[in-house]
């Protein structure tokens, strides 16, 4: 539930992990490195391509890893369109979403048509409990190509299930430590089933049974130097 995040010193904090959504120092730097850099994906949106772009991400949390990677894609003058799926079991509610754009002004992020439209469906899945989808669209400004979200609210693995094929992964839950559900064989299982041969993965974590899970499910698995202060983060590519 909403109710369990709250704001300490501006920055979002989970009671259920007890652990934050974004460092409020180098925050969009971070993802950039770790999972646009580690996806390569400017170059990936820069080539030619017959269908979208397709990125998978383990969890949304506050966006911000959506919101840097749609402003990334703006700034590129002739990418390629991207499917860009989500998901997130407990959805922040709508002071948690401002708290981005006050400490990230230098993109843009929750347009207040964005954040009615997700407060109504975070408020229907409360209350149902069962999946849901939020979905909103961006036209690029060379009018060429498209940016789709599509985040589902649920259960990791049950949300899972829905997904598309993924061409890179963003593996952004919690700490493994803090949210082992998020980080199970059967989690390393389903991204397995949605990756095709070459899809790449990124993570800031790099656990051993996080790389021992991704290794064998197929994953060719690599360190590499972490962002700032952290040691290493771990890269991935699907060999089958």
């Amino acid at each position: 539930m909403s109710e369990d995040i709250y704001l300490e010193d501006g920055v979002p904090v989970s009671r259920q992990f007890g652990d934050i959504y974004f460092s409020k120092l180098g925050g969009v730097e971070e993802t950039k490195y770790v999972f646009l850099d580690g996806n390569r994906f400017s170059e990936r949106i820069s080539a030619p391509r017959l269908q979208p772009l397709g990125i998978g991400e383990l969890g949304f949390g506050s966006g911000l890893n959506f919101f840097v990677t749609l402003d990334t894609w703006k700034k590129n003058p002739n990418p390629c369109s991207v499917m860009f799926t989500s998901l997130e079991g407990y959805p922040a509610k709508k002071s948690i979403l401002k708290s981005l754009q006050s400490n990230y002004p230098e993109i843009p992020t929750w347009p207040e048509q964005w954040i009615d439209s997700y407060e109504s469906k975070v408020s229907e899945f409360e209350h149902s409990r069962s999946i849901l989808r939020w979905q909103v669209s961006e036209i690029h400004p060379n009018a060429r190509s498209v940016f789709q979200m599509d985040l589902l609210f649920g259960n990791v693995l049950d949300c899972l299930i829905e997904f598309p094929m993924i061409d890179l992964w963003f593996l952004d839950g919690f700490s493994p430590k803090k949210n082992p559900e998020m980080w199970s064989e059967s989690v390393f299982s389903q991204v397995r089933k949605k990756s095709k041969l070459g899809t790449t993965l990124s993570t800031f974590t790099s656990a051993r049974f996080v790389r021992n899970g991704l290794a064998s499910v197929g994953f060719d698995i690599k360190k590499q130097k972490g962002f700032g202060k952290k040691r290493e983060m771990i890269i991935g590519s699907f060999l089958g």
